[in-house]
């Protein structure tokens, strides 16, 4: 009995450590939960051009096991194009004022330039706008020398002293996009901070961490229009209840000198 016992306990150990391992490994894998796949961050990158989409395209639809979150957002961007409305197009034409400005693009994916009236950008990528509006205005303007960018729509919530949505340019530092929200609140968890897609974490804290020391840019990071920038407050106790805590603490001396006189 006491051999089968002994010859027993190993299987119980190499279970448990089996349960050890799987339970690990949720662990490890649960702060990744909601980020995108390889893919599915190439698919999204703002600066790709139709040519670097089309390639991914191929080779997806010849892949054993195709992303079809990153095959749907291929076809999409192709098709439909990146400008959403509420993105921007930062403008300006060398020589032409009237053109130097930021245009926003309304609910019909549309922008209204001076004298080129209603100008569509659908169908057209952010890495295009440049080439497509020197193309358009060419038919107002002789030979314009057009500089122009994309700019999506982030929101910023949380301990910033402005919280909102804001046009950012995609090659822009992940930490521009709080310096224009006004920077962080004194109270500001940044260690904590996240970004956010529909509700979904696409950037954890430590991936929002690492970004942010190596400098790392919104396209690198594959965030997009509509995508959340969250920095939670720091949690501690109140303002009153500091004032309280120095009061009683201020107190305590005058106690004592009222008891030593008393003594006395």
């Amino acid at each position: 009995m006491g051999r089968s016992q002994d010859s027993a306990q190993p299987v119980v150990i190499v279970r448990r450590l089996a349960i050890l391992s799987g339970t690990l490994a949720l662990w490890a894998t649960s702060g990744l939960s909601g980020q995108a796949t390889g893919d599915d961050r190439e698919a999204r990158r703002l600066s790709a051009t139709r040519t670097e989409l089309v390639a991914m395209q191929e080779r997806l639809a010849t892949a054993p096991k195709p992303d079809t979150i990153a095959t749907a957002m291929l076809q999409r961007r192709l098709s439909d194009g990146d400008f959403q409305p509420g993105d921007g197009v930062a403008l300006r034409v060398d020589g032409e004022q009237a053109f130097t400005d930021t245009f926003v693009v309304n609910t019909t994916r549309d922008i209204e330039l001076p004298m080129a009236g209603t100008v569509s950008l659908r169908g057209v990528l952010y890495s295009e706008i440049q080439p497509y509006l020197t193309q358009q205005l060419s038919r107002v303007l002789r030979d314009p020398v057009v500089h122009a960018r994309g700019l999506i729509r982030m929101a910023v919530t949380g301990a910033v002293p402005r919280p909102g949505y804001y046009l950012v340019a995609g090659d822009a530092p992940l930490s521009e996009t709080f310096r224009i929200a006004g920077g962080l609140a004194g109270n500001a968890n940044l260690k904590d901070a996240r970004a956010l897609r529909g509700g979904e974490t696409v950037l954890d804290e430590s991936a929002m961490r690492s970004a942010l020391a190596a400098g790392r840019t919104l396209d690198q990071l594959s965030l997009g229009s509509g995508d959340e920038l969250s920095i939670p407050a720091k949690t501690g106790p109140s303002t009153y209840e500091v004032i309280r805590g120095v009061s009683l603490l201020l107190t305590i001396p005058l106690t004592i000198y009222a008891l030593t006189q008393i003594g006395n």
